[in-house]
């Protein structure tokens, strides 16, 4: 995989391996394909000159520890699926998995992408993120690289979603935990977007008090049965 430039005195890279289902429509039929991603994303501490070395590396700290929450947290057994497929609705409202939904087919180009851009969301202040290395077992485990200059990612904004959504941005500019979109409706004491971003929890008394953040609870993030 392509590494920092040697401006950079040390990075790390942070894998990760999950179990996926692809669902897109092609030529008017709609095609599933089950698979093995693993993830590699090569990051470093931020450079900061208004920082000591000490603040740079608790951040860094906070940083992996919220990247590593989310990709272990909303990952594995997940769909991946276009938002125009007409198995969106259904799928949405039938399976217990978590859903990420892509602004187009979820091949392993449009993954690194979005991956990219949520990884860097998440991190955002705390770790500079490089390369992003995709490998998928549908895909004959051929390795995708995605590098982003200036953060300018090739994707659309909200209005990729059809209706009226809560958030003005999509999901992977959001540095939080969820990979989907929320209607907007009336009553928004009742809808479940309101609760507070587990990610945004990590690292709160480590930057003040030295204290690990507590152990996330995802429950109330997960979807419910109906």
């Amino acid at each position: 995989m392509e590494f920092p430039t040697a401006d950079h005195d040390s990075f790390i890279i942070i894998p990760h391996t999950f179990a996926a289902s692809r669902i897109y429509e092609e030529d008017d039929v709609s095609h599933i394909s089950a698979t093995s991603i693993t993830l590699k994303i090569s990051c470093s501490p931020i450079d900061d000159e208004n920082l000591s070395g000490e603040e740079i590396g608790k951040k860094a700290v906070i940083g992996f520890q919220r990247l590593k929450v989310w990709l272990e947290g909303m990952l594995d057994h997940i769909i991946l699926i276009d938002v125009s497929s007409e198995l969106f609705p259904p799928l949405q409202a039938a399976v217990g998995n978590q859903i990420m939904i892509t602004p187009g087919k979820p091949d392993d180009s449009m993954l690194a992408v979005l991956l990219h851009s949520k990884a860097t969301a998440i991190t955002s202040g705390c770790l500079e993120v490089f390369t992003l290395s995709l490998t998928a077992t549908d895909t004959d485990n051929i390795e995708r690289l995605y590098r982003c200059q200036d953060k300018i990612y090739p994707l659309p904004g909200i209005e990729y979603f059809p209706g009226e959504a809560v958030h003005k941005t999509p999901w992977w500019t959001r540095p939080t935990i969820d990979i989907s979109e929320y209607i907007k409706e009336d009553g928004d004491d009742s809808i479940e977007w309101n609760i507070e971003d587990p990610l945004a929890e990590i690292g709160k008394d480590y930057l003040t008090i030295e204290k690990e953040a507590d152990i996330i609870v995802f429950d109330a993030w997960k979807k419910k049965e109906k």
